[in-house]
């Protein structure tokens, strides 16, 4: 008998994937729960599972295809008693493992690229371990899925000499492949040494110009950025901010909160100084329906970050941010740009955000416009803070001085939000930002 598995709905408006890596071929023996398949969609990376014992009858699709939902992808022969006509449908998200991949302490900012990342070492010592005694601490420092670590240990293969192509420099099945064939004759004879491998993702290049595909996180911003930009009526507000009291709380806390590892960001400092000034300008914390024409009130606050990874841009979301002290929210914003940038953010790490912040200062830039992330109305940019000579008056008299300043960048969906709005809206967090002690009256 057959069963029919179905690309399922895993929510959150996804309607297509892309397939990074499949772990089975046709005619091979599958278990309950076992890995079929890695589908990069727009939210997750999601590894599909059986959810029934059989054969592999037929494979519907290829690596690097885009599937939609609710597509047929694989036929399972079974020895059921049930009808031929009986199919496995979408099923809940739940029943899938989503990014099942093994903590890797390996972590990496992209402006300070750890080489572990690119699984390079200098010496190509022990690559292939003879027998059973390949070490256990080395193939789970590297990010893989199960079925390349399976596979790995079967060829006695220290994945860490193996260049990963995927997210975050993560091994997939064709890595592994391009590795054993340009190794073929060290694994026949020798399992002594081995050579690391180089990278295979190669672009098609010719004199002129270099043609990447676009896909995966890429493809995905591509997609968002346009819509809304086409959707939202996109209108940016400039100001300024006096940071020396920020600085200064920034300061009293950072040795308190580093003794915990946690650093202190002016993001954590800031989220906090927008809660009192969304609570005061409700619009600028909804979002609109078009289709139902009705505005969107959401009495609660989540704050996404935007996170720059070296597959671009990701925006996980601090849930729930009136609710929680500074020390928590820090810990969470480290906690949440770590799987971001590990490729290990799930479908609850990115839903239901309701306002962004994006920050640029530590790269630098005076002004930015930032994108509205749909469906929400507005995103708060926060550029460089500099030290910048202001006038400020003191005891009556205006005076020169060096303050740390920072620029601010607001963009609003005009649609639903006035600039007159805006602007009192940004000038309620710019006073919690000179005077933060604001926050806990």
């Amino acid at each position: 008998m057959s069963y029919e598995i179905k690309f399922a709905d895993v929510g959150e408006g996804v309607h297509e994937g892309e397939v990074l890596e499949l772990f089975v071929s046709e005619g091979e023996k599958v278990d309950v729960e076992q890995e079929l398949l890695e589908v990069f969609t727009e939210k997750v990376t999601t590894e599909i599972t059986s959810p029934v014992e059989g054969e592999i009858e037929q494979i519907l699709f290829k690596v690097g295809d885009t599937i939609k939902v609710g597509q047929t992808l694989f036929l399972i022969k079974t020895e059921s008693n049930n009808s031929n006509s009986e199919i496995v449908e979408s099923r809940d998200l739940d029943d899938y493992k989503l990014n099942e991949i093994e903590e890797d302490p390996s972590l990496f900012k992209p402006s300070t690229p750890d080489s572990s990342i690119t699984r390079r070492r200098s010496s190509p010592e022990n690559v292939v371990v003879p027998n059973d005694s390949l070490s256990a601490t080395n193939i789970n420092k590297v990010l893989a899925p199960p079925a390349v670590r399976r596979r790995a240990r079967e060829h006695n293969i220290d994945l860490s000499y193996v260049t990963g192509t995927g997210p975050a420099g993560r091994i997939k099945q064709i890595d592994l492949d391009h590795y054993i064939n340009a190794n073929e004759s060290n694994i026949n004879e020798s399992k002594d040494q081995m050579l690391p491998s180089k990278s295979i993702d190669s672009p098609i290049t010719n004199e002129e110009e270099n043609r990447v595909k676009l896909k995966g996180t890429r493809k995905t911003i591509a997609k968002y950025m346009r819509l809304s930009k086409d959707q939202a009526a996109h209108y940016t507000y400039f100001d300024e901010v006096d940071m020396t009291n920020l600085d200064s709380l920034r300061n009293q806390l950072r040795s308190k909160m580093e003794e915990n590892d946690i650093k202190v960001t002016y993001v954590s400092l800031v989220m906090k100084c927008l809660i009192p000034a969304l609570k005061k300008f409700p619009i600028l914390n909804s979002q609109l329906d078009i289709s139902n024409e009705e505005i969107i009130y959401k009495n609660y606050y989540n704050i996404g970050i935007s996170v720059d990874t070296n597959d671009g841009l990701v925006v996980p979301v601090i849930k729930d941010v009136d609710k929680k002290s500074i020390w928590e929210i820090a810990r969470e914003i480290k906690n949440l740009a770590e799987k971001a940038r590990a490729g290990k953010l799930d479908l609850n790490d990115v839903s239901n955000g309701t306002f962004t912040l994006t920050s640029v200062g530590n790269i630098g830039g005076m002004m930015a416009t930032p994108i509205i992330n749909q469906p929400e109305s507005a995103i708060l940019g926060l550029l460089k803070a500099k030290k910048r000579p202001i006038v400020i008056n003191e005891n009556g008299e205006d005076k020169i001085a060096i303050r740390n300043i920072m620029y601010l960048s607001l963009s609003l969906d005009h649609r639903i939000v006035d600039g007159a709005v805006g602007a009192r809206f940004l000038n309620e967090v710019i006073k919690f930002m000179e005077n933060p002690a604001l926050i806990w009256v």
